[in-house]
């Protein structure tokens, strides 16, 4: 299968996938509210978020792992060895498993008595949910360990460009765990270390499944004791992962310093609109990283046979796409979020909607510059410094909210934080992409920004007409998504995407019909 070939059939799938975990999520979370109950529910985001310190390690190994399968496919692509690809590939398997056996261990050794002395001594949490956060944190932190270990596994899978399969476990924890939130509100009781626990399950067996296929299915995935002391390789990788370490230590204290001063200055209750605006978001943006996911292999394996044209024209085709597919559900969702949440949740907590409404605002330039880091990473090229600078403008996020928490302004200190950081990072992406490795900044303004900007602009005041002629009701936000998307689609198949990009899906459509 032709690489753009793949990345629209991974596209497709992943997309797919996002619709369906988006429509079940919004549906169903109501029913995780009604069942835990506003505190529990915000303490179950507040509690099993502290496993960052852990999962930003996962995260920064992840992506060096698969970033160096990515290149080695390439490189035996562009060498025509497919045997020499294929041991270069398991060497960097062995290399990437040997690390994440070992590094979990340490992690949780060092992490676990830490997150214990944060709930008994340092969080605000009420004194009868103690010993149920205690069971949140142990249940997080096993999914955790095994999620580490399972990386290896996983990222050969993204390297190799085989999405769909995943697509599978992603349906069946999806659909099982709405039959289990729809079993506990007609079971009432304390749920909150019960449902921890069931997450737990849904989080480890898929993972345990891909282990066991992914050694069946690849013959990288081999165990050859020898190559797990290669010093060289794991100087290359932890080099690479040191890069990336700033950025991801920032996404953790973002987040982490988000909740916490939620927590400090406002209580247990408004980290449940901390809560609820991330997963709102959150569902947002599963839908514009199904680009993400079919196009970051493809930009490592393009990197690796050294076809940097291409990798720079995928990396402005994976901003133009994010975009247009976080915007679908982003701008009619903005106009309607008060109604959404009122349906959604029946009484949603204080500040629920200014949390969503900056969350999707942020991702959505997030996502028009999704491509700057693709293309740096699959280069190689100043990784360290676009790491050090990016960390530092995400970062910023606690910090500004911190200020603005201690002169007064309440819960608009997060909105603050939030927004600011956005646009440093926004800016710093533009700024290095540009100098190191060729993604113009004027291409990125009249091609992406300006026509993207015009197209929600002219899609949101569609949508307001609605809003001011119709009382708000479910009647009113179905046809406001209807009139948005009416708008939206035309608008953005004519003046956002280019020819070849229309050209190149009418063909693949076509060729999946005939």
């Amino acid at each position: 299968m032709s690489p753009n070939r793949r990345i629209f059939l991974n596209v497709v799938v992943t997309y797919g996938r996002s619709l369906y975990s988006l429509a079940v999520g919004l549906f169903t979370a109501r029913w995780a509210l009604q069942a835990l109950g506003h505190v529990d529910y915000g303490l179950i985001g507040l509690v099993g978020g502290l496993t960052g310190f852990i999962s930003f390690f996962n995260g920064i190994l992840a992506g060096a792992v698969g970033r160096f399968y990515g290149v080695s496919v390439g490189t035996a692509k562009k060498n025509g060895n497919e045997i020499e690809g294929l041991e270069e590939c398991r060497k960097w398997f062995n290399t990437a498993l040997s690390i994440h056996t070992l590094l979990p261990v340490v992690l949780l050794i060092i992490g676990y008595p830490c997150g214990v002395w944060a709930i008994e001594k340092f969080l605000t949490i009420p004194s009868d949910r103690m010993l149920e956060c205690m069971w949140v944190w142990r249940f997080t932190c096993i999914s955790c360990f095994i999620g580490m270990v399972n990386v290896p596994f996983n990222a050969m899978y993204t390297a190799k460009q085989e999405i769909a399969e995943l697509t599978i476990y992603s349906f069946f924890s999806t659909t099982s765990n709405a039959i289990f939130l729809y079993y506990m509100i007609n079971h009432p009781g304390v749920w909150m270390a019960k449902y921890s626990f069931w997450t737990m399950i849904l989080s480890v067996t898929p993972q345990l499944i891909i282990v066991i296929r992914a050694i069946i299915k690849y013959h990288e995935c081999k165990f050859v004791w020898s190559y797990w002391y290669d010093f060289d390789r794991y100087r290359q990788l932890v080099k690479f992962a040191v890069a990336r370490f700033w950025a991801s230590l920032s996404d953790m204290v973002s987040s982490q310093g988000r909740a916490i001063l939620v927590n400090k200055y406002m209580g247990p209750t408004y980290n449940t609109a901390m809560t609820i605006g991330n997963n709102l978001a959150g569902h947002a943006l599963t839908l514009s990283s199904s680009v993400a996911g079919a196009f970051w292999p493809a930009i490592a394996n393009l990197a690796g046979e050294e076809k940097f044209q291409e990798v720079n024209k995928f990396c402005f085709m994976a901003c133009r796409l994010s975009a247009v597919l976080m915007l679908i559900f982003a701008v009619p969702l903005s106009l309607e979020i008060n109604e959404v949440l009122r349906l959604w949740l029946i009484e949603p907590p204080d500040f629920a909607a200014e949390i969503c409404l900056v969350i999707l605002a942020r991702e959505v330039f997030e996502q028009m510059t999704n491509g700057y880091w693709m293309g740096i990473l699959g280069r190689g090229i100043g990784v360290m410094k676009y790491s050090w600078i990016g960390g530092w403008a995400g970062m910023s996020t606690a910090g500004i909210a911190w200020m603005c928490f201690a002169v007064g302004f309440g819960m608009w200190s997060i909105v603050i934080g939030l927004a600011c950081s956005k646009i440093i990072t926004v800016a710093t992406r533009l700024v290095l992409g540009e100098s190191f490795i060729g993604l113009k900044r004027s291409y990125w303004f009249a091609h992406i920004c300006s026509p993207i900007l015009i197209l929600a602009m002219l899609t949101f005041f569609a949508g307001l007409l609605v809003t001011k002629l119709i009382p708000a009701s479910i009647v009113r936000v179905a046809l406001t998504t209807c009139v948005c998307e009416i708008v939206f689609i035309p608008l953005a198949w004519l003046f956002v995407l280019e020819n070849e990009e229309r050209s190149y899906i009418v063909n693949k459509i076509n060729s999946l019909i005939m």
